[in-house]
């Protein structure tokens, strides 16, 4: 996630700058963040010992950004497929919010 989070920040900041619209280059900038951020976090809360909602944060964040980068590719190239891809985006937000908070919950559990 991290890789792949890195990997397309430096595209979007090497190839895209000026290709992309600024709105379309602000979105494909938060996807990428997303990885990035939700990946280090992972990281962390494994180091836990905590496994609880992982998962659900992991393809949470997998459905986010993709989808952002599929309505950006969408977008830029003229092929329309918002009504397919714009759906998953709050979908995978919604699984990394449950995600977070089951792991949350159950870390507060094991700390007693």
């Amino acid at each position: 996630m991290i890789v792949v989070g890195t990997l397309t920040g430096a595209f979007g900041a090497h190839a895209l700058d000026g290709v992309l619209p600024e709105q379309s280059m602000g979105s494909f900038e938060v996807a990428s963040r997303y990885l990035l951020i939700v990946g280090a976090a992972l990281m962390g809360a494994l180091a836990s010992g905590e496994r609880r909602g992982l998962a659900w944060v992991q393809c949470g964040s997998w459905l986010f950004s993709i989808s952002i980068f599929l309505l950006v590719a969408g977008r830029h190239g003229d092929w329309n497929m918002g009504s397919v891809f714009g759906p998953l985006t709050p979908i995978g937000g919604l699984m990394m919010i449950v995600g977070w908070s089951s792991w949350v919950i159950g870390f507060g559990k094991g700390r007693s």
